[in-house]
């Protein structure tokens, strides 16, 4: 075999291991693409659920904040007509005209009283 049909037979060889190198680095990257693919999609799959309990989460505390908001509002109205009945049941007492001393707890000295609006 002549020098120059040894060198085209060498240069063959080698291309086919070259080729046949870069088919499996091909292979290995496509396999790395793929795995990287899917964890691409996982977590893109992972921060849209967790971006959909956020937007669950929002709204129930939302419903829960109007609730609240009632409440307090109810409670103020409920505050604003018990001091309304204070004053009115202090001004009861006060302008009756009795001469009997009046004690700081709304009733005569010596007696314990629980509940100014008791006796309204």
């Amino acid at each position: 075999m002549s020098a120059r049909k040894r060198k085209s037979d060498q240069a063959a060889a080698g291309d086919y291991l070259a080729l046949s190198e870069m088919r499996g680095e091909d292979k290995d990257y496509r396999e790395k693409r793929a795995r990287n693919n899917e964890a691409v999609n996982r977590t893109r799959q992972k921060k849209k659920q967790e971006e959909m309990d956020i937007s669950t989460k929002v709204k129930t505390l939302r419903v829960e904040n109007s609730a609240l908001e009632r409440k307090v509002e109810s409670l103020q109205k409920e505050l604003s007509f018990l001091k309304e009945m204070h004053t009115a049941y202090a001004k009861k007492e006060n302008g009756t005209g009795s001469s009997q001393q009046q004690h700081p707890n709304g009733g005569a000295p010596g007696t314990i009283s629980t509940n100014p609006f008791s006796s309204l």
